[in-house]
């Protein structure tokens, strides 16, 4: 038995879109993550700055590992992006129930299958939350190359999907590495309101709009709050704009359990146990009630409509500092002038 394409193949019976598979060694790659630690562009992430011999080399964190399998999970859909400024947008994965736990089981179910039919096989799983750099691991297993706005790119499928992988015990054949089919194209670098991506492959997370409104607990910093928009949860601009995701086609795996554009004055009225039970299973809870309603009065102000007053004016009295400073803001970014709020 090919057991190198018999795990793709059941990989994909689990609902990976396509899998390859990773020599287990490390990567001369991985010294740029150092660099990028180092140089201070994972901001207030300090959770990244740690396990740093496992970000080197997956043995540090599986010492038994001879091979590794990558999986992608397809979240395309191909709908339409909402563009009315008086809603809030969210990243599209983030319109979908939590995918770590289903990725997990889908993966569990793997090894299993590997287990029962290679004796003494065995491995360790990871989705994102593990310290490992998947998207190298990704590249080595063939699945895509690192595209210039730092996401894995498939010719197949486009940069709209999930990784998750299995390290195994077991000494497989292993796929190539695709060629970079960036070409001269730059359109991620051009649209990123933010500037974010301060060079070709290079994310200056701290910059980052998703950064902003998911991971970055404090008050945003006024330089960026225009550029932000109405985005509340993440960013897909960088993606959308990319040329190789028409190519990505709706995912049978992951129904959207939200729209992706949601009422600004969703998460401004509502307490933590509704919170808690609208969206509880969901990756809108990972910026958290007060991420979210910071997020939408932001947003509030950069849709410039009076509508939103009377709710910036009483969050403008919140005893919560954050959040009374950026009802304040957005108060007057809606006093402005049009030329005045293009600036």
């Amino acid at each position: 038995m090919d057991i190198s394409r018999a795990l793709k193949a059941r990989a994909e019976q689990a609902g990976a879109a396509f899998a390859g598979i990773a020599p287990a060694e490390p990567f001369p790659e991985a010294a740029a993550y150092k660099k990028w630690i180092d140089s201070g562009m994972h901001g207030s992430m300090d959770y990244m700055a740690r396990n740093q011999d496992s970000r080197e080399d997956i043995a540090a964190w599986y010492p038994e590992v001879k091979s590794v399998l990558v999986c992608a999970f397809s979240y395309a859909d191909n709908a339409p992006r909402p563009a009315d400024p008086g809603q809030g947008r969210v990243a599209r994965y983030a319109a979908l129930p939590d995918y770590h736990p289903e990725l997990k089981r889908r993966m569990e179910e793997i090894l299993s299958w590997l287990k029962a039919r290679v004796p003494g096989a065995d491995g360790r799983i990871f989705v994102d939350t593990s310290p490992l750099l998947e998207r190298l691991y990704a590249r080595y297993a063939g699945l895509g190359w690192v595209g210039k706005n730092t996401m894995v790119i498939s010719p197949k499928a486009g940069s709209y999907f999930f990784l998750a992988g299995l390290a195994v015990n077991l000494t497989m054949e292993h796929d190539e590495p695709i060629a970079d089919h960036c070409g001269s194209c730059a359109r991620c670098i051009e649209a990123c309101p933010t500037d974010a991506l301060s060079a070709e492959r290079v994310l200056d997370a701290s910059r980052c709009i998703a950064y902003f409104t998911i991971e970055h607990k404090g008050a945003i910093p006024s330089e960026f709050r225009p550029k932000i928009g109405n985005w509340i949860m993440g960013c897909d601009i960088c993606q959308e704009v990319c040329p190789w995701n028409r190519f990505a086609g709706p995912s049978p795996v992951f129904p959207p359990a939200l729209p992706e554009s949601l009422p600004l004055n969703e998460f401004p009225g509502m307490d933590k146990d509704s919170f808690r039970q609208k969206y509880g299973e969901t990756p809108l809870s990972r910026p958290k009630l007060k991420g979210l309603v910071r997020n939408s009065l932001l947003a509030m102000g950069n849709s410039r409509e009076a509508v939103y007053r009377p709710i910036l004016e009483e969050f403008a009295a919140n005893p919560d500092p954050i959040l009374s400073e950026q009802a304040a803001w957005s108060l007057a970014r809606i006093s402005e002038s049009p030329l005045e709020a293009r600036a």
